[in-house]
């Protein structure tokens, strides 16, 4: 099928009318039409334009840059058609095909789709059946996106604001999930119980606080989610509610083991503690990530700002962890 093209020599247009033709031109375009641009000087501040108010909608080409003359296209891309290329790339990781190769180019896709846009794809691809297991893939993709420019992407929240106490939080709960792969590998060095015993106090503390981080989770859940929710963001609380239905159990199930510790066998208790360190230590700060550069942002990209103070009315009620430096 052929593309077609309209075509604009912004050179022939005086400097006051040009923007007004070209954008003109640009909204006469059917998805997937091609405007083949022609300028006299680099349009660099014209592309910026376009990434501010068209991100996701559209595909810049250069045909020719300088010195003279700058040629390129812009293709205008459909919501639909992000949303199927987005699709494709799901099914291509679900079949296990060259994962990084697919990942790039799903980088590349990512970067043109707004968060707000790309909840509503996920949200869209969610009713058409597909599984929120799957769906994580792309929101790892997604975190490998944000994640490029993480120092581009600071809030500046004001302390005792909801996500800052949030995300204040997160950096003690990162800390006891790193000093339990401590712990573990100290009680491997050990035979029995009383040679661990300092090891297995400190193990019961910090099973207590990650525990004690429920408060955290029912914040979230209580309080975030469904406010984003209200405003039309759904599917990614919904993905990050799943991972707290798997994350919560082990960390109960590790303090239940730590505080009855007697019950097994040394050996046992070990393996078994290990096992659920390991888990905790892998998916805890991959979830936390997940929230401090995807779910956060979209949140303070989506509420109004008004809404926040009676969100941390509702967060008062609910109460903060034992280790909240911030209330």
């Amino acid at each position: 099928m052929t593309v077609e093209k309209k075509y604009l020599d912004l050179r022939k247009i005086s400097p006051f009318e040009r923007h007004t033709k070209l954008f003109l031109l640009w909204e006469s375009l059917s998805p997937e039409e091609i405007l083949v641009i022609t300028n006299d000087h680099a349009p660099t501040p014209l592309y910026y334009q376009f990434e501010a108010e068209q991100k996701g909608l559209f595909e810049w080409n250069y045909v020719k840059e300088g010195p003279t003359e700058w040629i390129f296209e812009l293709k205008k891309i459909s919501k639909s058609s992000n949303k199927e290329k987005v699709k494709t790339m799901l099914k291509e990781l679900k079949l296990g095909s060259d994962t990084k190769k697919i990942k790039e180019r799903g980088k590349d896709l990512l970067r043109n789709i707004s968060a707000e846009d790309l909840a509503i794809i996920e949200q869209e691809m969610i009713q058409e059946g597909l599984s929120r297991k799957d769906l994580r893939k792309l929101c790892d993709v997604h975190l490998e996106v944000m994640a490029e420019n993480l120092d581009n992407k600071e809030l500046n929240l004001l302390i005792g604001h909801p996500i800052h106490t949030l995300m204040q939080e997160h950096q003690m709960i990162l800390e006891y999930a790193k000093k339990l792969k401590i712990i573990e590998c100290k009680l491997k060095k050990f035979d029995n119980y009383k040679s661990a015993e300092k090891e297995i106090n400190e193990l019961v503390h910090l099973a207590k606080n990650l525990v004690e981080a429920n408060k955290h989770h029912e914040r979230e859940e209580k309080v975030l989610f469904p406010t984003l929710e209200k405003y039309g963001v759904s599917e990614p609380p919904m993905i990050m509610l799943e991972e707290h239905h798997e994350i919560v159990p082990k960390k109960e199930e590790l303090y239940a083991i730590a505080k009855n510790h007697a019950n097994l066998d040394y050996s046992q208790f070990v393996k078994q503690v290990s096992d659920l360190i390991n888990f905790i230590a892998k998916e805890l700060p991959s979830h936390i990530h997940k929230e401090d550069k995807i779910l956060y942002p979209m949140a303070i990209d989506t509420i109004p700002a008004e809404r926040w103070d009676g969100m941390k009315k509702e967060c008062d009620k609910i109460g903060y962890c034992n280790f909240t430096l911030e209330k």
